[in-house]
């Protein structure tokens, strides 16, 4: 008898041992009498052990295998509609036997990303061939040998009573097709990612060699792939709005990658043929034109004008937003000590150093300083003092540059300015370090008004004491 097929009635036998255990289980839940219950516990008992002598055996048999059976066994078990391929579905459900702590979710993303990674001939699927080939990858991520890859993953599948519910597995098949298409468009941004070519045109766009791309990089490329500046320029406006995932107005290398795919898309064309073109028109390209360069500074102003207007237009839907949460109102008030409806450079230093205090024990010098900057940037009207709009402003960008929810950051202060209160100590160092800094302010504010200069915050930061000096000052 053939490794296969010993293999095959060892599954056979457990797949009987598990229906006949279902069956006594039932008749020993169901007993009437002590007798037939202790019956069918002993011989529930019984089919446990023969179970166990049953796999016990399959894992012998199993480490005897040649490589090439191992393989053709664990694809067999994983094609459960033996059409040679192996589904997104099926390999999730393989995944879950493998990983017991896998949610549906996490089998199907991640199994999709592994055929989409694997699948040379397009079909969203892995043939024998492709399978093997995203073994030998996982045998050398994991640092194992092939022999305990392939056995691990064996008995996982054999044994593992985890995997795809009957619902589940019925709601993959329903969306099959829409799983079809990203594996595809997946397999094929893997395939541009990794293509030299892709990087080649990547460090040709990208001019100055910073690692990213801007627009003005993009539409100077493309105009020497596509010949015509007011299509390049158009055309870089759309791929860029469309592929800047974080928003910085730079391409990283991913998202360039998108812009290519996306390209091809708009030429009808695949990624394969129309790569090579572009490369070969970036080499010979001829450069910029007199008469193309004032079109280019044009393009540049409309979209960094454009984009500006965007990032205000936002930044004034989110200080709304922040305006109309109730928390903001009881947090002003909170820091706003005197109610005369603005926050003061020393009220401001008095409820960030609770913050602060709290989260990293920073030293109240360090509340100080943050509340000279936050003064410096958000204080529009420069009347020292913090109106409930610009403190909301201050909120909404702290939040983005601290990757924190602003209303969760709001509620988490609120909570902070109620529980918490500043030592004696504390106050009157913060109110004599700003009140020592405020009248360096104005002296200098004094000063360039006589110098005709416009008023400013900007204080040299040697005119400061050091928290030591300031010690001493108060002290």
């Amino acid at each position: 008898m053939t490794e296969s097929r010993a293999m095959v009635l060892y599954v056979k036998k457990t797949n009987y041992i598990e229906k006949a255990s279902i069956s006594v289980n039932k008749k020993k839940s169901e007993a009437e009498d002590m007798t037939t219950f202790v019956k069918n516990t002993k011989r529930s008992l019984e089919l446990q052990m023969l179970k166990l002598r049953n796999q016990l055996a399959m894992t012998e048999d199993i480490s005897k295998m040649p490589d090439e059976v191992k393989v053709k066994f664990l694809f067999s078990n994983l094609d459960k509609d033996s059409n040679s391929r192996i589904s997104v579905s099926e390999l999730s459900d393989g995944l879950r036997k493998v990983n017991a702590g896998f949610s549906f979710q996490e089998g199907l993303e991640q199994a999709i990303k592994d055929i989409a990674m694997n699948d040379g001939d397009g079909d969203a699927t892995l043939d024998r061939e492709e399978f093997r080939e995203y073994l030998n990858k996982l045998t050398m991520n994991t640092g194992i040998t092939f022999q305990e890859l392939s056995e691990f993953i064996l008995m996982q599948i054999i044994f593992s009573e985890g995997g795809n519910t009957a619902d589940e597995e019925t709601a993959l098949k329903i969306k099959n097709e829409g799983i079809d298409k990203v594996v595809k468009n997946l397999a094929e941004y893997y395939n541009a990612f990794n293509d030299v070519r892709t990087k080649d045109l990547f460090e040709m766009f990208d001019a100055d060699g910073d690692g990213t791309i801007n627009f003005q990089e993009v539409a100077l490329g493309l105009y020497k792939i596509m010949g015509i500046m007011s299509e390049a320029t158009k055309l870089a406006l759309d791929v860029i709005l469309l592929t800047d995932a974080d928003d910085n107005r730079r391409l990283n290398y991913n998202e360039f990658v998108r812009v290519i795919l996306h390209i091809c898309a708009l030429e009808g064309e695949d990624f394969e043929p129309l790569v090579s073109e572009f490369v070969v028109s970036m080499y010979f390209a001829e450069p910029i034109g007199l008469e193309d360069a004032p079109e280019i500074g044009v393009a540049v102003a409309d979209y960094n004008g454009y984009k500006d207007w965007v990032d205000t237009f936002d930044e004034a839907m989110d200080v709304m937003n922040v305006l109309m949460y109730a928390k903001m109102q009881k947090l002003f008030d909170l820091w706003d000590v005197n109610n005369d409806g603005s926050i003061s450079w020393e009220e401001f230093a008095l409820g960030c150093h609770k913050y602060q205090q709290s989260v990293d024990n920073a030293a109240a010098h360090d509340a100080v300083v943050s509340a000279y900057f936050a003064m410096e940037e958000y204080d529009i009207d420069k009347n020292q003092g913090l109106e409930k709009q610009e403190f909301a402003k201050f909120l909404v960008n702290y939040a983005k540059e601290s990757n924190k929810d602003v209303h969760e950051l709001i509620d988490t202060l609120a909570v902070i300015s109620l529980m918490r209160e500043n030592s004696e100590e504390e106050e009157r160092y913060i109110k004599a370090l700003t009140a020592t800094w405020l009248r360096t302010i104005k002296y200098e504010e004094s000063y360039n008004k006589n110098e005709n200069d416009d008023y400013s915050y900007s204080v040299s930061f040697k005119n400061f004491a050091s928290e030591d000096d300031d010690e001493e000052m108060w002290a």
